[in-house]
């Protein structure tokens, strides 16, 4: 079998693999071509051979909160109480309820862009004011801007903080010292924290996810934690999702859009996630291995390239945020790489100001796929 043949086969009917012609290699949107955990697939399996498809019942829901529950202590030591989780749809959904609920149209949301596009169309769909944080490129790092964040929150209507950690797109992997920083900086000014960690368990050795309702007992009731297995169990089609609130009161101010509004669940939606979290950790744990290899395959390509790309090794999930300015691509990158190379990387404009002239590469891929995606860019450019 040729290798066009080879890649032809591995071809799904997802998004990543839909949206362009059939000639263009995906690596944009962030969904894994690593298939899934075999428990998952066969609890779906034996769910459907039963035909038991019918309203998921009270205790499905109650399972997927626990193995929530139980995920965090067993592997971050971060006890939440399963009396405060909640089943979401997924999180860019709870992003904008947090925001229609826990917010006022006008009031302000910090935001460390470049940043996972929902969050920004968020802010701006709800009517909320956007205040920027952006990471700041330091030597081999993405740091965090304290001062302007200090002053941001300082803003009289400063309401609420929207936090990506592990962060989406530069793959940085927040320390304990600067996850503090930010945790009292928000309790000072008493601005929400809202922190989106669905990559929490794409994280690479010696980095650590740091949970950030952990921070400190103090803390903790000033966080809404949301979290999925979608993105690391490769079960993105399957929404469901965790809600968890630091206080009562939070989650009785989430509650006032009722459950329609906030979405319904399907059984089979649940028995993944719960599954995955359960049952998926060997699985997983050889996938992060594929992925750190295929990481490596990416840091090598860019440090041997002689076109202008430059990026920053991920610490944490799969995704490559690459510097194009340097490159004969630098105005619409994404768009370079369609016409020329038939490769397909999300804008980095969509990221939001910071972004333009980047690009975001997903790696998450077989590595014959990713060596031929390699093997175009390097065509186009040379």
């Amino acid at each position: 079998m040729s290798s066009e043949d080879e890649i032809r086969s591995k071809r799904t009917t997802s998004t990543k693999w839909m949206k362009y012609s059939n000639d263009v290699l995906p690596a944009w949107i962030a969904d894994m071509d690593l298939g899934v955990a075999p428990a998952i697939a066969d609890d779906l399996h034996q769910r459907i051979d039963h035909g038991d498809l019918g309203y998921p019942c009270a205790d499905l829901e109650t399972k997927f909160i626990d193995a929530f529950s139980d995920r965090y202590i067993e592997k971050f030591n971060t006890p939440l109480d399963p009396d405060l989780g909640m089943v979401s749809t997924d999180v860019v959904q709870s992003i904008v309820i947090s925001l229609l609920t826990m917010t006022e149209p006008g009031d302000g949301v910090i935001v460390q862009t470049p940043i996972y596009p929902p969050f920004l169309n968020s802010v701006e769909h709800t009517g909320r004011r956007l205040l920027e944080n952006p990471l700041v490129k330091v030597n081999a790092s993405w740091e965090i801007n304290f001062d302007e964040l200090e002053t941001l929150a300082s803003d009289p209507r400063a309401r609420l903080l929207l936090l990506c950690s592990p962060h989406n797109p530069t793959g940085r992997v927040f320390t304990q010292t600067e996850l503090v920083k930010v945790a009292d900086i928000c309790a000072r000014h008493k601005v929400l924290v809202v922190s989106d960690e669905i990559h929490c368990d794409i994280v690479y050795t010696p980095n650590y996810h740091i949970p950030f309702a952990s921070i400190s007992p103090e803390f903790a009731s000033n966080v809404i934690t949301m979290n999925s297995a979608t993105k690391s169990f490769n079960i993105a089609g399957l929404k469901c999702s965790v809600v968890h609130f630091g206080s009562a009161e939070l989650k009785a101010k989430y509650e006032r859009y009722d459950a329609p509004v906030r979405g319904s669940i399907t059984s089979l939606s649940l028995i993944a996630a719960t599954t995955a979290w359960q049952r998926g950790g060997s699985w997983l744990q050889s996938t992060l291995t594929t992925l750190e290899n295929n990481r490596t395959m990416l840091d090598e390509f860019i440090r041997s390239n002689d076109f202008g790309i430059e990026y920053l090794p991920p610490q944490g999930t799969y995704l490559g945020w690459l510097d194009f300015r340097g490159t004969k691509a630098a105005v619409a990158p994404e768009e370079y790489l369609v016409r020329e190379a038939r490769v397909a990387l999300s804008p980095g404009s969509d990221f939001g100001k910071p972004g333009v002239g980047w690009a975001r590469l997903n790696f998450a891929t077989q590595p014959e796929i990713l060596e031929e995606i390699f093997h175009r860019m390097s065509s186009a450019f040379k």
